[in-house]
């Protein structure tokens, strides 16, 4: 009777998951340059390297759906970054450091719970015209959406031409509500060639300090030209921000002492403004240039430690095929004031790459 009861089982579930409609698929990007950087350290020395890609991180990872009926679906995605000249895995070496969550998705949009991209992350991906770059001196305007979150749960809806999204991550500190907390929410909207938006967000740290970002962008399409116009502010007691911008600098021995400030009485302030453009020469040949700015208040939580940052970059990217691109980029970076312990050495410095993606 057990024997058979047992078999009646597992033929109910084969049988069940034979009528399921599911799939897994594994993908990934492979993507290195070979970058040369000016004034890399505090003595003024220039850098050859091989690194990752230059708008895009290299990744691999598994997403899967299963049809659940009346258009519901559970969904799953994992996904892993490392980089390929060594072979490391990124996010401090986590397994799936760039995301990882199950969900439900259907006609009244997608709700994941599990570690995802910010919701600014996910709003300037699509309004930046590198789609938020993967080098410092192309992707640090976007330092200030913090990328991801852990212990989140997150709804996205598309109603036509409108686009919402709303997230909420969890401190998960006994005895504290808003300790390490997250949330965010930004909403978009596409009509014909153009499409604007705007994003908040908040994050706290482990003593409930807040860092803010906000922001709006707008995008026109014109024949094969694209062009994004778009602010983001900041306002930041935490000081992870100035500690992201200035670790580059601090790992490569920077001459420039950064000064011991208070966050908290003096947070740091960003408004950054940026102008680009995107343009399909040929089928296989797309140029993008962009320019962005930042006046910065309070700078490493110092009262009136103002400067300013200028960032401009030039991309061309060229397909070989549906999977495969090689592309060259230039990137200039200029600082004052304040801001210069962004940097080791002289205020300024220069990129150049080129490199090979394969998508997968």
């Amino acid at each position: 009777m057990k024997k058979s009861a047992l078999t009646l089982a597992i033929g109910t579930l084969l049988a069940g998951s034979a009528y399921a409609q599911s799939s897994v698929t594994l993908y990934g990007i492979v993507d290195q340059s070979i970058r040369y950087t000016s004034n890399s350290n505090g003595a003024n020395d220039n850098q050859f390297q091989l690194t990752n890609g230059a708008i895009t991180n290299s990744r691999w990872g598994i997403k899967g759906a299963e049809a659940l009926g009346n258009n519901l679906k559970a969904i799953f995605q994992l996904e892993n970054g490392f980089d390929p000249d060594t072979g490391r895995a990124n996010q401090n070496n986590s397994l799936f450091g760039r995301q990882a969550y199950v969900g439900l998705s259907g006609d009244f949009g997608t709700i994941k719970l599990g570690r995802q991209y910010t919701e600014g992350f996910n709003f300037f991906g699509d309004y930046d015209p590198l789609t938020i770059g993967n080098y410092t001196g192309n992707a640090w305007p976007f330092f200030l959406t913090n990328f991801r979150n852990n212990n989140v749960v997150s709804y996205d809806g598309k109603f036509g031409g409108l686009n919402v999204g709303a997230s909420y991550g969890f401190g998960e500190k006994a005895g504290s509500f808003t300790s390490s907390q997250y949330w965010g929410t930004r909403a978009a909207y596409t009509f014909g060639p153009f499409g604007v938006g705007a994003v908040f967000q908040e994050t706290r740290d482990a003593n409930g300090n807040k860092q803010q970002m906000w922001g709006a962008s707008g995008k026109y399409s014109i024949g094969p030209a694209k062009v994004f116009l778009g602010y983001v502010g900041g306002k930041d007691r935490t000081g992870s921000v100035d500690a992201s911008l200035n670790g580059d600098a601090l790992a490569a021995g920077s001459a420039n002492a950064v000064p011991a400030g208070n966050f908290t009485a003096n947070p740091r302030k960003d408004m950054i403004g940026y102008l680009g453009l995107t343009y399909q020469l040929t089928p296989a040949l797309a140029l993008t240039g962009v320019f962005y700015g930042d006046h910065v208040k309070d700078a490493n939580g110092v009262a009136n430690n103002a400067g300013n940052r200028y960032t401009g970059v030039l991309l061309a990217e060229y397909s070989l095929s549906k999977r495969t691109q090689v592309y060259g980029t230039v990137d200039y970076n200029k600082l004052t004031g304040g801001t210069q312990t962004e940097l080791p050495g002289r205020n300024n410095q220069t990129g150049a790459a080129l490199g090979i993606r394969h998508i997968f």
